[in-house]
């Protein structure tokens, strides 16, 4: 999932639009009905970065973008999956889903349309004594191919919702952690200071394979004696061994990340190299680096820019800069703006 972030961030960050198009999201009820089901109420914590919109689809002959903003709010129509999956024997526990994407998007092919839906969130129930503790979490992408998208993606996107939902739905909470709702709508921040990547005051010096290990400060067997940075300092071009007394340039797209003298670099392939990360509001982890974008980004960047990374479907080979965070569930960049020249 670290790669599936990309794209909705890049819809959430804002839209410039020639003309204020809209779409409806209107959710797609289950017809299948949950048996025994603990609860009959299900409350929202909406974490998403921008809560007025879910993402951007594509209307007409000339594939005219659209924001897609439900008439009817997601909490209410959240409330009505579970209210269509209860039976008469629902018992009248609580749901608290902790939301941080939920979100669509559409790329056209040369053939066909793409449309996909990201949702990702943790999912509690609410306890005896009003505290609530985790039941499940879900970071899942769909992907719908077709002529025509975008209803059918609205109802698998529905679908994935609801079965997360129903799933969990017969589910006793795992009460080891308990949380007030207080803290459930700073969620995010609890989950960070579990890892030693975000709750360390020093970093692991050292060469990191994957997030996983870069997240938990796990550094590879492999070492590197010495860097070449570029110009500016803030990319780290060349790494080098020398166990052999002769100093061997390191395979840089190998890794993920490293981390040199206490400061984290992640790898860029667009950058071709490890761009420097710094701290931030929320101890967050933010950089720049190149994504692929359509000729005209402006402050919207499109759909390109994911799919170049899950599969070579951009139809421009334009980049640009962005400021980038870290997501610390998956590790994939979130951009949060176009950096201007």
């Amino acid at each position: 999932m670290k790669k599936f972030s990309l794209i909705f961030a890049l819809f959430i960050t804002g839209f410039t639009f020639s003309q204020n198009r809209i779409e409806d999201f209107q959710v797609t009820l289950p017809e299948t009905k949950v048996p025994n089901s603990l609860y009959k109420t299900l409350k929202l914590v909406d974490a998403r970065i921008d809560s007025t919109n879910m993402g951007i689809v594509q209307k007409g002959a000339f594939n005219a973008k659209a924001k897609v903003v439900p008439t009817v709010s997601l909490r209410k129509q959240l409330q009505s999956v579970l209210d269509a999956q209860n039976g008469t024997d629902a018992q009248n526990g609580e749901m608290l889903l902790y939301l941080k994407q939920f979100s669509f998007a559409e790329v056209t092919g040369a053939v066909s349309e793409k449309g996909y839906c990201y949702v990702q969130g943790f999912l509690f129930g609410k306890n005896a004594d009003g505290t609530y503790s985790s039941l499940d979490k879900i970071d899942q992408v769909i992907l719908h191919s077709s002529l025509d998208v975008t209803k059918a993606t609205m109802k698998k996107g529905s679908e994935m919702i609801s079965n997360f939902i129903a799933k969990n739905a017969t589910k006793t909470p795992a009460t080891a952690d308990k949380y007030t709702y207080a803290e459930i709508k700073n969620y995010d921040q609890i989950v960070k200071g579990k890892y030693p990547l975000y709750a360390n005051s020093t970093l692991t010096d050292g060469l990191y394979t994957g997030f996983e290990s870069f997240r938990n400060q796990i550094p590879a067997s492999e070492t590197f004696t010495s860097v070449k940075f570029g110009p500016d300092n803030s990319k780290i071009v060349k790494i080098y061994t020398n166990q052999t007394g002769k100093d061997k340039e390191i395979q840089k797209d190998q890794y993920y990340a490293l981390i040199d003298k206490g400061i984290p670099y992640i790898y860029s392939d667009l950058d071709n190299g490890f761009l420097k990360m710094n701290r931030g509001e929320g101890n967050e982890l933010y950089y720049q680096a190149r994504a692929k974008a359509t000729a005209k980004t402006g402050n919207v960047v499109m759909a390109s820019a994911f799919f170049g990374i899950i599969g070579g479907l951009i139809a421009s080979d334009t980049s640009a800069k962005f400021d980038m965070k870290l997501d610390y569930l998956n590790g994939a960049p979130i951009p949060i703006r176009e950096v201007k020249k």
